[in-house]
């Protein structure tokens, strides 16, 4: 049984302090990312016979989703101890401690198919790092925004994932095929176009918030 959930909290900015001799105040070097995070929740189990099972279920990595936020995904793991305090005769209580990744990502991700030149909306506080599936042949130029990917014999179909920065097509690598930046879609509106042989993009948008 959960008896305390982790407040919904920011993640820190990768921010170094520099104070400079003779100067007020100090300067700051922001490193462009976010630190983790570490959720904690309070737990009770009602039976001693329990705590092998549930120790074997805390390794690891996995995906948590909080009841306080609901449409959410954590990427998490359990790196700490996890100490069973005895409070009855089998009951015991436990802190869970779940070191998260600094972002957040919706629950719903179904992939959204353009067939035409379409502008997306990002309803989050942050950019996105997509997966698009690129159907086509050829030479094909992909435009998100004012970035532009240029892709060279593309043969069905080619895959540009941005989390993993990685073209590919199944398991072969399109990375040597590929030239630009790989996209993100920022808040707001983001416009996705193409020039090619392309009969449908397909985008898995991994909204994501901060």
């Amino acid at each position: 049984m959960v008896n305390k959930l982790p407040p919904v909290i920011k993640a820190q900015k990768d921010i170094k302090k520099i104070e400079v001799e003779g100067r007020d105040g100090f300067l700051t070097q922001d490193n462009g990312t976010y630190k983790s995070i570490v959720k904690p929740v309070e737990c009770t189990i009602f039976n001693s016979e329990d705590i092998d099972f549930i120790c074997s279920w805390l390794d690891g990595s996995a995906d948590v989703i909080f009841s306080n936020e609901p449409d959410k995904i954590y990427k998490a793991t359990i790196i700490n101890q996890v100490p069973f305090e005895k409070i009855a005769a089998t009951f015991h209580k436990l802190i869970i401690q779940f070191d998260c990744q600094p972002h957040k990502y919706s629950v719903e991700n179904d992939p959204i198919i353009l067939t035409i030149a379409q502008t997306i909306f990002n309803p989050t506080n942050t950019s996105s790092k997509p997966i698009i599936k690129i159907y086509g042949n050829g030479n094909i130029n992909l435009n998100v925004n004012s970035n532009v990917v240029n892709l060279t014999n593309v043969s069905g179909y080619v895959t540009i994932n941005s989390e993993l920065v990685d073209a590919y097509k199944d398991t072969l690598l399109f990375n040597n095929s590929m030239n630009g930046e790989f996209p993100e879609l920022i808040k707001g509106n983001n416009i996705i176009s193409w020039n090619g042989a392309v009969t449908k993009v397909e985008i898995l948008t991994n909204w994501r918030w901060i």
